[in-house]
C-alpha cells in the first residue's frame, strides 16, 4: 500500500494513522530535536505534532507539489515555531554542532574540525541555510522532501544547500589556514 492509499484509508479508520504515526516518527521526532535539543520538549512537541495532523487529517488533500510528507513537515515546523513564541527562547547553534553528525564522505573535513569552529561558522549561515542543514543532517532528509517541506523547488534547495556548505567549507579552511 503506498503513502498516498495509507493516507486516505487513515481518515476512514485509525489503525492507517498508526502506520502513518510508525512511519513518520522518528523523522518528525528527529527534526524536532534539532530545533529544541530537549528530550522532553522534543517529546511533548511530537506528540502535539501527531495530534494535530490526526485532527486535520480529513482536511489533507493531495495536491500537484504537495504531499503528505511536505505537509506533516509543515505542521511540525509550525509547532516549533509556536512553541518559541510563546517561550521566548531559540534554538542555541552550538547545541546543533554538538549533536549534529555529518557522515557524507564530501562532509569529513567537518568531522576533523573543531567543534567551536563548526560552531561559528555555522551561526554566520542565514536561518534558511541553517534550516536545510538541520533537517539534511538532523532530520536525515534528502533535498527533494526538504524542497516539499519549505514549498520550494527542489533546484532552489539545493542550491541553499550546496550554497551553506560552501560557505561552511570555505570558512573552516581560512580558520585552517589562518592557524597554521
Amino acid at each position: 500500500m503506498d503513502e498516498k492509499e495509507l493516507v486516505e484509508k487513515a481518515k476512514n479508520d485509525k489503525k492507517y494513522f498508526e502506520k502513518l504515526y510508525e512511519m513518520y516518527f522518528d523523522k518528525i521526532y528527529s527534526y524536532i530535536y534539532y530545533k529544541t535539543f530537549n528530550h522532553p520538549i522534543t517529546e511533548d512537541l511530537t506528540s502535539e505534532t501527531f495530534m494535530k495532523v490526526l485532527k486535520s487529517l480529513n482536511k489533507f488533500e493531495y495536491r500537484e507539489n504537495h504531499s503528505f510528507s511536505a505537509w506533516i513537515f509543515k505542521i511540525a515546523q509550525n509547532v516549533v515555531n509556536d512553541y518559541y513564541r510563546s517561550k521566548k527562547e531559540y534554538v542555541d547553534i552550538e547545541k546543533i554542532t554538538n549533536n549534529l553528525s555529518i557522515k557524507t564522505p564530501e562532509d569529513e573535513l567537518f568531522e576533523k574540525m573543531d567543534r567551536d569552529s563548526l560552531r561559528k561558522a555555522l551561526s554566520k549561515l542565514t536561518k534558511d541555510q541553517q534550516e536545510v542543514v538541520i533537517l539534511r543532517y538532523g532530520a536525515n532528509m534528502k533535498l527533494n522532501e526538504i524542497a516539499k517541506i519549505k514549498n520550494k523547488s527542489d533546484v532552489a534547495i539545493r542550491a541553499l544547500f550546496f550554497r551553506a556548505i560552501h560557505s561552511l567549507k570555505e570558512m573552516l579552511l581560512k580558520e585552517v589556514h589562518e592557524s597554521e
